[in-house]
């Protein structure tokens, strides 16, 4: 009989997150939906008289600021019931409604964009003087009206555009229906004769097999679903992806990539330095995978061999129960108000953490304002489901310090900042488990293989994609299309650039491009790599209790977006816009190479 997943009615109630403090029913939600409805209709009044005076221009964004934060609170109603089981319709339906709530938002408030950007830094600066209110919204208007000034289309045009955005959403919610409800991932035959469905979260476990075949197995099911599909997903990523192009050349940035970091107010510079900079760094990366290709003697070895142990399995399994004690612990070094807050996520349904038939893949946080983060996981009892937990709880305190601490205008961070707080948990983790286990020689080459893949994970393999995603775009801006068997090749032929020539290809074609949905976030993935390179430092200080350090942290966690991301870094000690930051962090990374070939006598 073939083991297979729970279906979502099966999952224990203390393993899925409370909806119920969103909106009591689905009926609440539909009656929430209808009364936002009512209050858009309302804010239509200010259309025209937005910068009429001072008093007129903080009460519209004060307004704006509730209609966010009511339209926020229904799209994570609707996207938590949607991604806890894809296949249920009635989640399919609330979803669909939520997202087409926040569209009619941005429709119905796009006059807003060129009405402010017309305001002049004079007549604003008097607005300031006249008004005490404006204060709390001076970074919002300054960054995301005034400065944006030559981005802005008439009012016209920016309804226009804002009424099409579902059509500029759809190639994500298309690959999510695809992959999270159509599709399968078979079954595979474990040594022990029995059938078991795989997924994502017993993927993750049999990479570490000590069989071979069981890791052959798990690897080729998955790239045989997605190939299977290939010619649909490359055609899904070239719809998204022309949005996202048209939508920034409507706006007079001359590449998607330039719009995109505009936004987030992060230089172009940065993201080529960090591409230059792991170019730079690579020997690292093909000094460990020479390492592994020797402890295991496999010849060839491949890329689903890069997580096997190198010392042996040392068999030890990470419950979700046991996982949250480890992290309380691991991250005590925060302080007892972070903790607080840790035990309110872990005690008060924030968290749907079981995987069930048709759940959302992978996990993330997201937050209500004036309620508490959500985190989705889809849980595997071992070390990568304890460094996710930590990971996203990460995520869930910065929002839970941002919301103590912010006007809710301000406490939805960047991505750039937030991946600082996810990956900074799994580098404090990391060291508490190699003091934890400093006498268990085993364990320590465990742990310590395990951080360096971690690394190479987040800052090379992150890296790699961002590259790859910057190739598709230019491809798209060119005006051709992404053809499935041209991505195949071009993933691949990066791929043997960033792992050198200890790890062999299976063929000449990856399609490995194909299941990674932060494609469709529009230059997403280049902020994983930036972040773990600051969390590399940031935890070492942390840790090793450098004077300032812990308060200078602690700061940036609760000051979410109310400063420039480059700013809010700056003042824990590191700049982005140059590259030493990454030449610290893989000076770390070299260390715990060392480290690992001395305790494998290499």
């Amino acid at each position: 009989m073939t083991e297979k997943l729970a279906t979502r009615a099966e999952v224990p109630d203390e393993l899925k997150w409370n909806l119920k403090d969103l909106y009591p029913s689905d009926e609440a939600f539909e009656q929430a939906a209808a009364a936002f409805k009512e209050k858009l209709k309302s804010f239509g009044k200010h259309e025209g008289h937005v910068t009429d005076s001072a008093s007129n221009l903080y009460e519209t964004f004060k307004e704006l600021t509730l209609l966010i934060n009511d339209a926020l609170r229904l799209e994570v109603y609707g996207q938590s019931r949607n991604d806890s089981d894809t296949t249920n319709p009635d989640g399919t339906r609330l979803f669909a409604e939520a997202q087409s709530t926040l569209i009619t938002l941005e429709s119905s408030v796009s006059f807003m964009d060129s009405e402010v950007s017309q305001l002049s830094d004079s007549r604003f600066a008097a607005f300031m003087c006249e008004e005490p209110g404006l204060k709390n919204f001076q970074r919002d208007i300054e960054v995301n009206y005034l400065r944006s000034r030559g981005h802005i289309l008439p009012a016209e045009q920016e309804k226009i555009l804002a009424q099409t955005g579902d059509m500029f959403a759809n190639g994500e919610n298309v690959f999510s229906v695809l992959t999270d409800a159509d599709m399968t991932l078979g079954e595979i035959k474990t040594n022990t004769g029995k059938k078991v469905e795989l997924s994502w979260a017993t993927k993750s476990i049999y990479s570490e097999s000590s069989d071979r075949y069981l890791r052959k197995q798990a690897d080729e099911n998955i790239r045989q679903a997605y190939k299977k599909l290939q010619h649909t997903l490359a055609a899904t990523l070239t719809a998204h992806m022309k949005g996202t192009v048209i939508n920034n050349r409507l706006h007079h940035f001359e590449t998607a990539r330039e719009g995109e970091l505009f936004r987030n107010e992060i230089p172009e510079s940065v993201y080529e330095t960090l591409v230059s900079a792991v170019h730079d760094h690579l020997e690292g990366e093909h000094q460990y995978l020479r390492l592994r290709k020797d402890c295991l003697g496999l010849k060839p070895m491949y890329e689903y061999d890069n997580q096997v142990p190198l010392a042996g399995n040392p068999k030890i399994k990470f419950t979700y129960s046991d996982s949250k004690k480890i992290v309380l612990e691991a991250l005590a070094v925060l302080g007892d108000d972070y903790l607080d807050g840790l035990k309110k996520e872990f005690n008060e349904g924030w968290i749907d953490a079981a995987e069930n038939v048709g759940k959302r893949a992978g996990g993330y946080q997201v937050d209500v304002y004036g309620v508490h983060p959500y985190i989705l996981l889809n849980w595997s009892d071992n070390y990568e489901g304890l460094t996710t937990l930590a990971h996203e709880s990460g995520h869930a305190m910065q929002s839970y310090f941002s919301d103590k601490n912010q006007p809710s205008q301000y406490t939805h961070y960047l991505i750039f900042t937030a991946e600082i707080a996810s990956t900074t948990n799994e580098n404090l983790l990391l060291s508490f488990m190699l003091d934890k286990y400093a006498d268990n020689k085993d364990m320590k080459i465990y742990l310590l293989q395990k951080s360096i893949h971690n690394f190479i994970d987040s800052v090379n393999k992150q890296t790699l994609y961002a590259e790859f995603e910057h190739d598709c775009y230019q491809t798209i801006e060119s005006g051709h299309p992404l053809i499935a068997e041209e991505l195949s090749k071009d993933y691949a032929s990066l791929r043997a650039q960033y792992s050198g020539p200890a790890e062999s290809a299976t063929s000449s074609e990856d399609i490995h491009w194909a299941w990674v949905p932060h494609f469709y976030y529009n230059y997403y993935v280049y902020q994983y790599a930036t972040s773990m390179a600051i969390s590399t430092i940031l935890a070492d200080r942390i840790y090793r209790k450098v004077p300032g350090a812990l308060e200078q942290y602690k700061a940036f966690l609760k000051a979410g977006s109310s400063q420039a991301p480059i700013d809010l870094i700056k003042q824990v000690g590191v700049d982005v816009t140059s590259g030493q930051y990454l030449d610290d962090a893989f000076a770390v990374l070299d260390k715990r190479i060392a480290e690992l070939k001395e305790l494998l006598g290499k």
